[in-house]
């Protein structure tokens, strides 16, 4: 997706965000604000957003005491999911559709968002859930994306934020996980899980885990390694998790099926109404 101008002082707030959480110098602060908004001046509506959010990151990059801000809250949530696979595997276990269940369970981790001021604890996980298993799906979608798991050779499945990468595990661990390449982050980006939260969380001990080779959080592929844009072009089916993954490859020819909740009203203005802010959606741009 092009820049479009709401998305600046989006940018800007999370440049922001990044700074209160990795310290409480106000100076310090106050410098990445400064430095962020001369960069977010300079935008230009002609590219794609990240690359402007990339300009903005390396501000904070340079800046921040800590490489990763937000380690301390993602290992946070990582453990709390952890805590309920045990419960979410024997719920899965017992249903009577066990694939859109542990389905249903993966889309529930990108319902959350966690920042600075953001109070996580099992209730609100708890609730994700519940919402999930509740919201309407198309079924459709849900026994096509099905179907291309069974007859794919290659999936690549990138997935998105810490704790959600539990959910993301559940759901493979029912799926022929021989075929199946995880994608994490390159590097710390906002709260998406990394080499680091695969490794806690058992991932990869599952399937075969790479990064994308950027600290970014998206797969932007022209900005990717050449390790996982191989992987990206031998795959026949791409499971792509988040709003920020469907922004980067929403305009590829490719076989992918995105799973998301949609956050930003100009993320659904790009579905033509279809869904609003707030869906829980399964969507593909072209399929087998």
């Amino acid at each position: 997706m092009r820049l479009h101008l709401e998305c600046v002082p989006c940018y800007v707030r999370q440049a922001l965000e990044a700074a209160k959480m990795a310290t409480d110098n106000r100076k310090l602060h106050e410098q990445i604000l400064r430095e962020s908004l001369i960069a977010a001046s300079e935008f230009d509506t002609d590219v794609i957003g990240f690359v402007l959010q990339s300009k903005i990151k390396e501000i904070t990059d340079k800046l921040l005491p800590t490489t990763d801000p937000y380690r301390e809250v993602k290992e946070k949530y990582n453990r709390m999911v952890l805590r309920l696979a045990d419960i979410l595997k024997k719920m899965i276990k017992n249903s009577k559709d066990p694939f859109e269940i542990s389905l249903r369970i993966s889309l529930a981790g990108n319902v959350i968002d966690f920042g600075p001021d953001i109070v996580l604890n099992k209730k609100i996980l708890k609730e994700a859930i519940e919402k999930s298993l509740s919201q309407n799906l198309d079924n459709e979608k849900v026994k096509l994306l099905q179907k291309n798991i069974n007859d794919a050779a290659r999936i690549l499945f990138i997935g998105d934020n810490a704790g959600e990468i539990v959910l993301d595990k559940i759901f493979i661990e029912s799926l022929p996980g021989d075929k199946i390449t995880y994608a994490v982050r390159g590097g710390p980006a906002l709260n998406d899980a990394t080499m680091e939260d695969a490794k806690m969380v058992g991932m990869i001990d599952s399937v075969k885990v790479i990064t994308t080779g950027l600290n970014m959080p998206s797969a932007i592929l022209p900005f990717c390694s050449t390790n996982f844009l191989d992987e990206y072009k031998k795959a026949d089916l791409i499971i792509s998790k988040g709003q920020g993954n469907y922004e980067a490859l929403c305009d590829e020819d490719k076989n992918i099926f995105f799973l998301l909740k949609i956050k930003c009203p100009l993320v659904a203005e790009n579905f033509k109404e279809k869904y609003e802010v707030g869906d829980i959606i399964i969507h593909s741009i072209k399929h087998t």
